[in-house]
């Protein structure tokens, strides 16, 4: 692991420090964290596209969810720490699944709350189509894509779609990016530069011939239909100045299928709602926790 590398790009070292390497099944590298009481009912979160868990490194660190939960988070299967694979089998939704099995097992954690953000929301996905019923107990999607099939950006990220995967010009590649991350927050002039250069960094760890096969994988969301169908809890955050993601169409392509889902829109919030919102955030999502994991 290169750490100064990591550094430079001010990626931080808390997590490094406190995480640990993971083997999936197909032998890739899953880096991934945990932090609290292992006693504490148990918060898996997943992060965004071309990120890292990173991004929720103030979140580990909010004592308002340390002293009730175990937090674990892990970078996806070509981002940030994880291994980053170049062909296209190894993209396949049970490999994902896979991995988040792994991570789990590794931690020692059973049935836990899945907080996904973004493109994390596809993992509850692979969850269903490919591990034991009862692997999670519920879904918390912040502004989070259900699954690949139904991917709803605004004009600003169609208009970079194309880009993240140019690999002939290196200022289109980077501006891509910048112009992405920027575009996570209401203002990224606002936000704590290592936050935004840590995301930056982040995302150019993940060169563009991977970014174009994460996005470009396939999944069925049949069995997660299913079981909402039957009642599983999912808590939709969103807030209402997000510029990434139309999330209205994403809670109208889940109400159909998850007639229990719960929707909860933080006025002023970003795409990163639970960055520049996160009180509100936290308030929203320890009673849904609560109820889920202890009853």
């Amino acid at each position: 692991m290169k750490v100064p590398f990591l550094s430079i790009l001010g990626l931080g070292l808390a997590s490094v420090v406190n995480g640990k390497i993971i083997q999936s099944s197909d032998g890739t590298d899953i880096f991934a964290d945990a932090v609290g009481n292992p006693r504490n009912p148990p918060i898996v979160f997943v992060h965004g596209f071309t990120l890292s868990a990173l991004v929720f490194d103030h979140l580990f660190h909010d004592e308002r969810l340390l002293d009730h939960f175990y937090l674990v988070s892990y970078d996806l299967r070509g981002h940030g720490r994880s291994g980053k694979p170049n062909t296209t089998e190894a993209y396949t939704s049970n490999l994902f699944a896979d991995d988040f099995s792994a991570v789990i097992k590794a931690f020692s954690v059973k049935s836990p709350l899945l907080v996904a953000w973004s493109y994390g929301g596809t993992v509850g996905a692979d969850i269903f189509a490919h591990l034991p019923p009862r692997t999670i107990l519920g879904i918390v999607g912040i502004a989070a894509i259900p699954t690949v099939e139904l991917v709803k950006n605004t004009p600003l990220v169609i208009s970079l779609e194309p880009l993240f995967g140019v690999t002939d010009d290196v200022a289109v590649a980077i501006n891509t990016r910048s112009t992405f991350v920027d575009a996570c927050f209401n203002d990224a002039s606002t936000i704590a530069v290592d936050i935004v250069w840590s995301w930056l960094g982040s995302s150019v760890l993940q060169l563009p011939p991977i970014t174009v096969l994460v996005g470009q994988r396939t999944q069925d969301p049949t069995n997660l239909f299913e079981a909402g169908s039957h009642g599983f809890p999912y808590l939709f955050i969103s807030g209402t100045e997000d510029k990434i993601a139309l999330n209205a169409n994403y809670t109208a392509e889940l109400r159909p299928h998850f007639p229990n889902l719960e929707v909860v829109k933080i006025q002023g919030g970003s795409h990163a709602v639970f960055i520049e919102k996160e009180d509100e955030f936290i308030r929203t999502l320890v009673p849904f926790a609560n109820k889920i994991l202890r009853g």
